[in-house]
This record gives structure tokens, sequence and C-alpha cells, in this order.
């Protein structure tokens, strides 16, 4: 566990709790840490989740499968994500989608249902702060999908395009960026296939909007992108 101390310390769930105090945590919430090989299957949908997962290296993604079979990745999470928390509070909904490992991956699954309950005095403090973390996690989460909806309701793909790129954009703090995943994340994502993300980036790049290079965008025209973005 020590190794990974310095991965959870950069958490969300974590901050503000020091190192010996998140392995203490860990160590009472019985954290228990497992690998996966590349493709392996962690949560299959429909599952009940009983622990959330952090994931301490590799990558995990989120897959469905649409009405037609085709495959869609919902999401992708590098070190230090956490996942599966909203369905481990609520304990009655099952998982939506698969959480795959994307590649040769090692997850610490916690409990976290199990922090409202009491801690031993000398962890007290740490739990509460936890508890506020999850809670600022959650909060996230749900403005995110908030944040989601509007960018999937966007009447063109060059409009739901513009509306992700802005929206990173405001995460990352820059005009410099890039999108973990790839291409065909992405598309997933926005709910289209590939060959039309890769058609309509490659208008906004010769209309000098932007330039990318393997996931790595920086915004060229803001104006023109924000234009875009307004469409319905």
């Amino acid at each position: 566990m020590e190794k990974y101390l310095s991965v959870l310390e950069k958490t969300a769930l974590f901050e503000g709790i020091g190192a010996p105090e998140i392995a203490e945590v860990c160590r009472l919430l019985r954290g228990r840490r497992v690998r996966y090989p590349k493709g392996g299957v962690i949560v299959k949908r429909t599952e009940r989740v009983e622990s959330a997962g952090i994931v301490l290296s590799g990558a995990v993604q989120a897959e469905r499968n649409g009405a037609d079979g085709t495959l869609h990745i919902v999401a992708r999470h590098g070190a230090g994500a956490l996942f599966g928390d909203v369905l481990t509070v609520s304990q009655r909904e099952k998982s939506p989608v698969d959480i795959v490992a994307a590649e040769d991956t090692e997850v610490l699954f916690l409990p976290l249902g199990e922090i409202m309950d009491d801690a031993p005095a000398e962890r007290r403090a740490a739990f509460v702060r936890l508890r506020r973390n999850l809670l600022r996690e959650l909060a996230e989460k749900y403005w995110r999908l908030n944040r989601q909806v509007e960018i999937l309701r966007a009447p063109t793909l060059r409009a739901k395009l513009a509306r992700r790129l802005l929206e990173e954009r405001g995460a990352r703090g820059g005009d410099d960026f890039t999108i973990p995943g790839t291409r065909e994340t992405l598309a997933s994502e926005l709910g289209v296939n590939r060959s039309a993300l890769s058609r309509e980036l490659g208008k906004l790049r010769r209309e000098g909007i932007l330039t990318m290079e393997r996931g790595h965008f920086a915004l060229l025209d803001l104006s023109s992108l924000r234009r875009i973005a307004e469409q319905g």
C-alpha cells in the first residue's frame, strides 16, 4: 500500500488527509487491491456494487452496447480516479455499464458506505473529512452529468464537439490540453461514429479553429468555437 499513498493523496476523495491517516482509513475499511489484465471485467452490467474503486495504476473504461449491438465507451478513468461511488452509497441500484480494464490495471476497492458508521476516536476527524470529500465528489459528478446532457442536446455533431472542447478547456484551465482516451472513446461519448468525428475535427482544423495530434488539442479561435457551441 505504501507505494500507492502518493497516488491516493492526490485524489479528491482523500484531499486534506495525510498519508498515515489514509493508510489507517484503508485498513479500517478493509480496502483490497486487485490487479486486472487489459480487457479484464471489473464490474459487470446489472451487478450490484458494494465497494467503490480507486484506480491505482492503469486505466478503466465504462462500456455498454447500443440497441444495434455497437459497443459504446461511456467514460475512461486513469490513475487516481474514483468509480462506483454513487452505486456504493445508494446500495440499491445496479451498474448500468460494464467497467473494464483499458490496460493492465490495479484497483483499490473501498466500501464507502461504511464511512457513515462511527470511526475510532483517533480517526474520527479523518472520517469526517472523507465524508465531506465524498459528498463534494458526488456533487461534482451530478453537475458533470448535467454538463454532459447539455453537450448531447446540441443539434449537430459540430455543436456537440464545440461544447465538449469548451468543457474540457474549462476543466483544464487553458486552450492547450489532452483529452484522455482514443478518438473512438470521444466518438462514443458524443454518440457518433469515429469517421464522422474525424471529418468534423478535420473541418475545424482546416478552418483554423484548432490544431490536434493524438488526443492533444490547441484551441486557436475561441470566438468561432463559442459561436458553433451556441447553435440550437
